[in-house]
């Protein structure tokens, strides 16, 4: 098959000369005499790979490569090669960091122009086999997760029922099977954490959008944690500061990002301590904060926080377990929401989480 080439100029003899040559190589080629019409021709033929010049009256080659590269994410991997008379250093700057793979200057040696062509086709062969990997990792882990969930959440309905009649077990049993319990929750909510990641990476988490009280979040994820805190001796001050708007979100992924925060600050804060939420009237939305007198995280640590599977030194102070995903997806969703979260810590002085979110 064919590799397909998109030539983009306007003016009409630069276009027939690459026309008549990459045809003559085999290529099958698609021209474009302006911006505009470039636009529309790689929407109608999505080809293989952008020849672009960048001095066009009526769209420049820019603009085209940031319609293509930045604003029409499935044009990623098409690999764009900007042709032009413009030398500058500016402007080749401009152009790689718009997303253009390659930038050559007019006149050029037309056989190494094909050499840059062939060389941007390897590039897009290599990205396509590694986006079509990635999609069949996310299938397998989509199936294999869903599929267990079930499984594992009836074991944990029977551990449940069994518990239920704890005065007719030995101790050494009741142990073993609060062990059972322990472990099934953890993979349950590995699980989960896994099919949220795959829904997020394939773009299918969508945000049921309604009016939401924060305040009542807040107050929903306190009561959820409460008595894990009081289990550690740990205070929790909520301070909700008064005329709080409501603001347009998803209640269920926000509930989510305020368990994982809160949770994970109860994890890491010693007996004891004392956990403050925070939510107020910012300019522009609403500002939630959670902080802890926890261990702490190293500053060389913190720009790794929200990878997926980080694995930092700070260790939870008793033994507590996690996924390594909760944070990655806390800041998704905040993402997803047109938000923003930092963090600012100190080794065993604390943390605190800080989302933004705008009303």
């Amino acid at each position: 098959m064919k590799s397909k080439i998109l030539i983009v100029d306007d003016v009409k003899e630069n276009v027939d000369i690459l026309n008549q040559y990459f045809s003559a190589k085999g290529f099958q080629t698609v021209l474009a005499y302006g911006g505009m019409q470039a636009v529309d021709k790689a929407e109608r033929e999505c080809p293989d790979v952008i020849l672009l010049d960048i001095m066009m009256p009526d769209m420049d080659g820019f603009r085209v490569c940031e319609i293509l590269k930045k604003e029409r994410t499935h044009f990623k991997n098409i690999p764009i090669i900007l042709v032009t008379a413009k030398e500058d250093i500016e402007s080749k700057v401009k152009g790689l960091s718009l997303g253009a793979e390659d930038y050559v200057t007019k006149p050029f040696d037309i056989q190494e122009l094909e050499a840059r062509v062939r060389s941007a086709l390897h590039l897009k062969k290599a990205l396509d086999e590694l986006k079509e990997l990635n999609e069949l990792k996310n299938q397998f882990l989509g199936m294999a997760s869903h599929d267990i969930k079930s499984p594992v959440s009836r074991i944990e309905k029977t551990v449940e029922a069994i518990l239920k009649n704890k005065a007719s077990l030995q101790p050494e049993h009741l142990e073993q099977i609060e062990k059972i319990k322990e472990e099934a929750q953890g993979i349950f909510n590995l699980i989960s954490d896994l099919l949220n990641v795959v829904k997020i990476e394939t773009g299918k988490m969508g945000l049921e959008l309604e009016k939401v009280a924060l305040d009542k979040l807040v107050e929903e994820v306190f009561r959820m944690n409460q008595m894990a805190a009081e289990a550690k001796k740990i205070a929790i001050d909520v301070q909700i500061d008064k005329e709080v708007p409501k603001i347009l979100a998803d209640p269920a992924r926000l509930l989510e990002v305020l368990e994982n925060l809160l949770t994970n600050a109860i994890k890491f804060t010693p007996l004891g301590k004392k956990i403050t939420i925070h939510l107020k009237k910012v300019k522009g939305g609403i500002e939630l904060s959670i902080s802890d007198e926890g261990v702490g995280i190293p500053k060389n640590e913190l720009s790794r926080l929200f990878d997926r599977f980080a694995r930092l030194s700070p260790q939870p102070t008793q033994g507590e377990k996690g996924t390594g995903l909760g944070l990655s997806i806390c800041k998704q969703i905040v993402d997803l929401h047109k938000g923003k979260i930092d963090v600012q810590s100190e080794v065993s002085k604390g943390t605190t989480f800080t989302v933004f979110l705008p009303s």
